[in-house]
């Protein structure tokens, strides 16, 4: 569709005081031999609808081609006003007849059938020709369809009986056993079977001997909500769809048969997962969904089979048939798979990640398993970016030269390792192949690398960390190793903050870590209590007018931090910690002296908003204890804090 020409076409004004939300005005322009609708929503300027806040808007509409574009008042396409137009089908709007009837016709709908003047029924148009539009872009890009879980064949495929009865039964070491922990069904000798001593009463979860056949097996209570109470557990199978070029990882839940002979299969045999796979598309579709509730899984079956978001493993763990996996296999990008050496560590995201990234095979044949391995069973936040799997080879995977992997055997390596070298390579890209072979066979953790090896290389590091180790006397453990860097990582932070010389070897390679770390901690405390201090100061100097003496007692501002620290512990209280709010001048803090001692805690005040929040000595009492005190507070109160304190020559004298 062509929008050039409609692109540039102004929008009318439309300006009346009324509820009217819009005023519709409908085209039937032709470009490029194609007859389009040209539908205007023109804002109302002076609505009085109370919620009314929108831009006018055009939608453009081609029955030819199925396509709608919606354009904004600036002339810009924007495809979220084709999907918000079903809020606007409330809205009052204002339309002509003719222009309504054209509407109508373009849509080709009765007048008497329309609704809301055509404006409901324009909105179901472009719903469903977007959808068209969205499905087309994805069949020419070669995506899998939310209705293509219909490729798949609907037969059991063949040898998967064999398969369950061979391996999966063969597997069941399981015993249900009734309430009252004494009667149960062993499913190795299929008989019903008793506890032998009262002491040795079935238990949930529990591995005993059979009391019949004598091998170990699960007790599972029947009537719990335990998997193995209702099932055997999940089997997958490969299967080529019905088009030749989808292959289907279909998923079966096997129920468990009271009887324990399970001779009809297909009774017992529950459909629950498809995984689809073409090209690099991976989608999978769900006939059952589970909900959590108490700690308590519930399953509850869907109408019909439903596309699910991301293509995670339901129910985690499964047996794999892998019986004609070559021939379903052959052909497509995951016939280079070695699939044998992955069935016990989930071959269906194995096989799903060898499709969608092209770099796997070159993985599997140069060698690097453990690498695989990580990659199939979940990467963490920090090793999932540390390889580009999206490329097309490994040059182009990793951040670091090529030849940086010859240092080590390619099956060793795993995520942790690429990530340090990707780190290393960042700080230093020119160094030499021993440093590299000494990053990638240390324990160090890689965020205290990122910092320690701005200032020094391998070598240097690695013996300081010996030396400090030794110091304590300690073995080389590896959390010995990632405790030691974790604290000279910090040391060496704290020196940064401070303004320290680091290229002084005294700095950098302190003889005791342990003691330079201490001092370094506590001058940044200090450091960072400093801004505090100067407002802590401006407080008091606005405080000290309220300062005053009055029958053998005075009372004035505590004048530092350090002393509210030596009052609170001489008081036992926790005035203490007062300090930030202090300095912000949330409150105020003064200190009761007699006057005799000066020096001696005796009481603590806290003043808010010209208040008495609390006053407190020792150990928490209160001052109404003490006549004397509470007398004075009082008296200060009347005569000091509700005049606004003290002249400073009253002060003085």
């Amino acid at each position: 569709m062509n929008l050039k020409t409609i692109k540039k076409q102004p929008f009318n004004v439309f300006s009346e005081k009324s509820p009217i939300c819009w005023k519709v005005e409908v085209r039937e322009p032709v470009v490029d031999g194609e007859r389009l609708l040209e539908v205007d929503f023109l804002n109302n300027r002076q609505c009085t609808h109370k919620y009314h806040k929108n831009s006018s808007f055009r939608i453009v509409c081609g029955k030819k081609s199925k396509e709608v574009v919606g354009i904004d008042q600036d002339g810009k396409v924007q495809n979220a006003i084709v999907q918000n137009l079903q809020r606007y089908r409330t809205d009052y709007v204002m339309i002509s007849e003719r222009e309504e009837q054209r509407l109508l016709r373009f849509l080709g709908i009765d007048r008497k059938k329309s609704i809301n003047h055509g404006i409901d029924n324009l909105a179901d148009w472009t719903r469903r020709t977007k959808e068209e539009m969205l499905r087309k872009k994805k069949v020419e890009r070669g995506e899998l369809l939310d209705e293509d879980y219909r490729l798949c064949p609907e037969e059991i495929p063949e040898g998967l009986f064999d398969y369950i009865r061979n391996v999966a039964l063969a597997e069941d070491h399981v015993l249900i056993y009734k309430k009252g922990n004494v009667r149960g069904f062993c499913y190795d000798c299929k008989e019903e079977v008793l506890a032998r001593q009262y002491s040795e009463r079935f238990t949930q979860y529990a591995k005993v001997r059979c009391p019949n056949c004598g091998g170990l097996v699960h007790c599972i209570l029947g009537t719990s909500s335990a998997f193995l109470a209702d099932n055997v557990e999940n089997v997958v199978m490969a299967q080529r769809g019905i088009d030749g070029e989808t292959i289907f990882f279909r998923q079966w839940r096997l129920l468990r048969d009271p009887s324990g002979e399970w001779e009809d299969m297909n009774k017992w045999l529950k459909e629950t997962v498809r995984y689809a796979v073409r090209g690099k598309q991976c989608v999978k579709w769900q006939k059952e969904g589970k909900y959590t509730f108490f700690k308590h899984c519930g399953r509850y079956d869907l109408q019909e089979w439903t596309r699910w978001k991301g293509t995670e493993i339901y129910d985690n763990w499964y047996y794999f048939c892998p019986y004609g996996i070559e021939e379903a296999l052959r052909g497509t990008r995951m016939e280079y798979a070695n699939i044998l050496e992955h069935l016990n560590e989930n071959p269906v995201k194995y096989l799903m990640n060898f499709a969608r990234y092209p770099v796997m095979e070159f993985f599997e044949k140069a060698g690097y398993s453990l690498l695989m391995k990580e990659k199939n069973g979940g990467l963490s936040k920090a090793t999932r970016n540390a390889i580009r799997w999206q490329k097309g080879n490994l040059k182009e995977c990793f951040q670091f030269p090529l030849h940086w992997l010859k240092l080590k055997e390619p099956e060793k390596y795993s995520m942790e390792d690429i990530h340090r070298m990707n780190v290393f390579y960042a700080i230093r890209p020119q160094a030499a192949p021993k440093e590299v072979e000494q990053v990638i066979n240390t324990n160090i953790d890689v965020d205290d690398m990122k910092i320690l090896l701005r200032y020094m290389n391998m070598a240097k590091l690695g013996k300081y960390l010996d030396q400090q180790k030794a110091k304590e006397g300690k073995k080389d453990y590896g959390w010995l190793n990632y405790r030691m860097s974790r604290t000279y990582r910090d040391y060496i932070q704290e020196c940064q903050t401070l303004g320290l010389n680091l290229k002084d070897k005294q700095v950098l390679f302190p003889k005791d870590l342990k003691q330079a770390h201490d001092r370094t901690m506590a001058q940044v405390r200090f450091e960072k209590d400093k801004a505090d201090q100067e407002k802590f100061q401006k407080a008091v100097k606005k405080m000290e007018r309220y300062t005053w003496q009055w029958n053998g007692l005075l009372i004035r501002p505590a004048e530092t931090q350090e002393e509210l620290r030596d009052e609170g512990a001489a008081l036992h209280h926790c005035v203490a910690g007062y300090c930030k709010r202090i300095a912000n001048q949330e409150t105020a803090v003064f200190l009761i002296r007699k006057a005799e001692e000066p020096d001696k805690p005796y009481f603590t005040l806290e003043l808010k908003d010209k208040k008495v929040v609390q006053c407190r000595t020792d150990h928490n009492r209160s001052y109404g204890t003490e006549p004397e005190v509470f007398n004075f507070v009082d008296q200060w109160m009347k005569r000091v804090v509700n005049k606004g304190g003290k002249k400073k020559e009253d002060n003085a004298a």
